[in-house]
């Protein structure tokens, strides 16, 4: 089972007037599993460890800052580390909810929970801090148009508030906290808001999506026979994925496909960056890279280097930078 928990561990004492503020805020998406997650501490400390699950990789971080880290995901099989030289930091990335963490009730309704009931050696669970508590602590989502929250509740007391469609809970020296929330999906589109016009226009294709007569997701055509004999160009069939790289290379030239040249559908994430592909205008874009609501990536400083994997953001426009966007000497 899938542990799903993040801890702070504290590495050098606080003075005794020093407060530890933490928020967490889920963007959740429209299909209700995927999300994007801010992770954000603040504290008079110089060193703190940032523990996250196993299935999240140092080149899925969309955001880091200090732009300074180490991150370590060999020391220990159930946790990846990151560690700061700093009182403060701030980290985003992306995920999706596996269904240790949602369940189906029914009418398409979820519930998620965010401890899977197991503890660490240290008797610590769920969002942890160590080796005191959280003088402050928010916990956030926010929910797209087509997902209604039902209830929500905490294992320890606080304030739940609800603003249009998030739910936000605050409370004070806390720690080892879990919550539960149930919600509904409805459309795999949010509705228009008031007010837009719903016009139907045509839309050419994104220059790097491969967009034609989509055919079922599941559905794997014969191979074309110029691939038995050779006797095809780079990409054999049409898929706008070259041969060695195309993992099914029967998909043909009538097939949405991800980046390995296999067929999808509208609600696959191809390129993993957190929007489906029914949204993304972008659907190839390097798993790192921050994107936009419509699945582009972003480059803030204009260096040519996109910010999620920009470990320089503030380069002033024409500067020289290297593969890193940082300047060159």
């Amino acid at each position: 089972m899938r542990t799903f928990y993040f801890a702070l561990l504290l590495l050098v004492p606080l003075p005794a007037s020093a407060r530890v503020v933490s928020e967490t805020i889920y963007f959740l998406q429209p299909d209700g599993r995927s999300y994007l997650l801010e992770r954000a501490l603040r504290t008079a400390a110089t060193n703190h460890r940032f523990y996250v699950d196993k299935s999240v990789h140092r080149e899925d971080l969309r955001h880091v800052q200090p732009q300074q880290f180490d991150w370590d995901d060999r020391s220990r099989t159930d946790v990846n580390i990151l560690s700061f030289d700093s009182g403060g930091f701030t980290v985003i990335y992306p995920g999706r909810f596996d269904d240790t963490q949602l369940t189906a009730t029914g009418n398409g309704e979820w519930l998620f929970k965010s401890w899977d009931g197991h503890k660490n050696a240290q008797g610590r669970y769920g969002i942890w801090y160590a080796p005191d508590d959280y003088d402050a602590f928010t916990y956030t989502w926010i929910l797209p148009d087509n997902i209604e929250p039902l209830s929500y509740e905490s294992n320890r007391e606080g304030n739940w508030v609800r603003r249009g469609n998030s739910v936000s809970f605050h409370a004070e020296q806390v720690n080892n906290l879990t919550f539960e929330i149930r919600f509904r999906v409805t459309d795999a589109e949010p509705p228009p808001h008031p007010g837009a016009d719903t016009t139907p226009r045509a839309t050419p294709p994104p220059r790097d999506t491969v967009v034609v007569a989509p055919r079922p997701a599941a559905q794997r055509l014969p191979l074309p026979p110029a691939v038995a004999t050779g006797g095809c160009d780079a990409d054999c069939d049409g898929d706008g994925v070259a041969n060695r790289d195309d993992r099914c290379p029967g998909s043909g030239a009538g097939a949405v496909v991800d980046r390995q040249g296999c067929t999808v559908g509208d609600d696959h994430d191809s390129d993993g960056d957190g929007v489906v592909n029914a949204r993304d205008l972008c659907a190839n874009t390097p798993r790192a890279a921050h994107v936009d609501r419509a699945g582009c990536s972003l480059d803030t400083d204009k260096d040519g280097v996109a910010d999620g994997i920009d470990d320089c953001l503030a380069t002033p426009e024409g500067t020289p930078v290297d593969a890193r966007g940082c300047a060159t000497p």
